[in-house]
């Protein structure tokens, strides 16, 4: 991979640091993926320093190393330039900026951040934009690119590895990328040297607490998108008691986004639900917005993914899109994989309704369970679910109890237990349950024990992992897939209705 104005060692460092004048490939800040005659950045992190992986960079003949100090080196002869620089991490923007040659000023870059529903206003956002015939990239939890996306190991990446995928995506063609920007992500600089044109903030509840330590840092930190880096279009969902005031906060360049009315003195710019009338499987709803009044069809399940579409459209509306040109494209969209995702066998056969999705905070479980509750009268609802290990032990208690108070059957499994023993995070699950419901520590069993148990009218939410198709055990990570594992217990259940 190479960058379009080709630097050396010397250039790329200018004003920074006096460096050797030596050519390299590329730019690296994982040890892993470090190849010959390449630059590896070596920045501290939560467990380990960069550093710690000098031995193997060097192996993968590395051009240089360039890190963040303090750290005690156990070199006292080189074979390549190591060469310290202070707030490195910091710095990393605009090093990466010079490499990839700036490439998020080729496109309108969209960064979504807040707890619950990025992945969908982006995904809303790229899919709308493919639809009306523009190139749109996508960054998020699903992973990276325009049409198939390549799977990432974080929400959003990591400072050089965020520039690199947005220079691919300009040399593919992209005008348009959708960022999902998560809190770790603002607090590690990791999108340092972005330059944002819009910004969306969705919602705020718990979550991260493990890493933020309170609600109010968390919250601090998600605002720091909105209040310390530039954008034109700074879109708020005001129903969020947070983003409403930090909408009272910015006051300029924000679009009022709300599933409430909204008094249109108040705001220069803004969107409202109207009104929403209940289909089958989605919405008709009636927008109220600055750019006129439009009924719209939204081919999704959840009153939270009303907010979610809202908020895509009123970013296209900020484009100049008409509101015909968004209504004819969102009512094309699919959910994005994973998020309210319906699992069906045979329409020719009563079977129960499986839905898989990422809910994995107090606050998503509850919608999502009320969500199936909205579209589906009178059926019995079951809850299979599960918390993830070594994450916030506090939210646990509260899913088991907002599962007991919103499901009819409740399973409680596993969800990635990491280095925790499952068993532990299922007691600390039970700890917000008042009654006896059923525990079953292996997923793939609890999921099977509830598709051949519910009754043909019943609907099963899979709650927790979403699109993810792994499981992470102790230091082992496994193929796994909710919607694998929910199909073939649904092809099962159908077997023994043929054979009856």
């Amino acid at each position: 991979m190479s960058n379009q104005h080709k630097l050396n060692l010397k250039d790329l460092l200018s004003g920074i640091i006096d460096a050797p004048p030596i050519a390299f490939n590329d730019i690296c800040d994982d040890s892993r993926l470090v190849n010959k005659g390449d630059v590896f950045f070596a920045l501290k992190g939560i467990e380990s320093h960069g550093c710690d992986f000098i031995d193997s960079v060097i192996d993968s003949n590395a051009a240089a190393i360039i890190y963040e100090p303090p750290y005690e080196l156990a070199y006292s002869e080189n074979r390549i330039p190591i060469i310290p620089v202070d707030n490195l991490r910091c710095l990393l923007g605009e090093i990466a900026n010079r490499h990839y040659d700036y490439p998020s000023k080729s496109m309108n870059i969209v960064g979504i951040t807040g707890t619950n529903g990025k992945t969908t206003v982006a995904w809303l956002i790229k899919s709308c934009l493919n639809n009306m015939g523009y190139t749109c990239g996508y960054v998020g939890t699903l992973g990276y690119g325009i049409e198939s996306l390549k799977k990432i190991s974080l929400t959003t990446p990591s400072c050089i590895s965020l520039h690199k995928i947005l220079f691919n995506l300009s040399k593919s063609g992209a005008k348009y990328s959708a960022i999902e920007v998560s809190s770790h992500a603002i607090e590690q600089n990791r999108i340092a040297g972005i330059e944002f044109d819009s910004v969306i903030f969705t919602n705020l509840s718990r979550d991260h607490i493990d890493y933020h330590n309170s609600m109010e840092e968390y919250g601090a930190i998600k605002a720091r998108l909105f209040t310390k880096i530039k954008s034109k279009v700074k879109i708020i969902n005001i129903s969020d008691s947070f983003g409403k005031s930090l909408s009272n906060q910015i006051k300029e360049d924000v679009i009022a986004s709300s599933i409430k009315n909204i008094e249109s003195s108040n705001y220069e710019k803004f969107i409202s639900l109207e009104e929403k009338k209940l289909e089958e499987f989605g919405y008709t709803i009636r927008i109220n917005s600055s750019w006129g009044n439009k009924e719209i069809f939204l081919p999704f399940i959840g009153e939270f993914n009303i907010e979610n579409s809202i908020q895509a459209t009123a970013l296209l509306l900020s484009y100049n899109f008409s509101l015909n040109e968004v209504s004819d494209a969102i009512k094309k969209c699919n959910p994005p994989p994973g998020r309210m995702q319906l699992i069906q066998l045979n329409k020719n056969y009563d079977l129960p309704k499986v839905i898989v999705d990422f809910s994995h905070t107090p606050s998503s479980l509850n919608l999502a369970i009320n969500a199936i509750r909205d579209h589906f009268h009178n059926r019995k609802i079951w809850c299979v679910f599960g918390c993830g290990g070594n994450r916030d032990r506090g939210k646990r208690k509260l899913m088991g109890k907002i599962a007991e108070e919103n499901a009819d059957y409740i399973v409680v499994t596993s969800d990635n237990p990491r280095n925790e023993d499952p068993d532990t995070i299922i007691l600390n699950i039970l700890e917000g349950i008042s009654t006896d419901v059923r525990t079953i520590k292996n997923r793939s069993e609890a999921i099977e024990y509830a598709v051949m148990s519910a009754d043909e009218k019943d609907i099963i939410l899979i709650a927790g992992k979403g699109h993810e198709n792994f499981q992470i055990t102790k230091n082992k990570t496994i193929e796994f897939s909710d919607q694998d594992i929910s199909s073939e217990a649904l092809k099962k259940k159908l077997d023994n209705i043929q054979n009856d």
